[in-house]
């Protein structure tokens, strides 16, 4: 279980930049390794986004707090508890 739990802190961490590089519009997403970028995000994002589509006539997409919150829900459910 802890392999799953560091791949998806990983991937937490990927999904966080490819986020963070989506506020930028003059980035050439069809260029690597941006669009290596773009094909490991989008797929999740996109499954969230029909969890919660954008708002305010498409210009807030919520759906990476909703993606966010599923990985971190998913790593304490793995994550080993301390014994007391």
């Amino acid at each position: 279980m802890s392999a799953v739990v560091r791949w998806l802190g990983v991937y937490r961490e990927v999904l966080l930049v490819g986020v963070l590089f989506s506020w930028f519009p003059n980035i050439p997403w069809d260029r690597q390794p941006f669009s290596a970028l773009r094909d490991l995000c989008d797929p999740f994002l996109a499954l969230c986004r029909e969890v919660m589509p954008p708002v305010f006539g498409r210009k807030l997409d919520l759906s990476p707090l909703i993606a966010f919150m599923a990985i971190d829900i998913i790593i304490m459910i793995l994550r080993p508890q301390p014994r007391m």
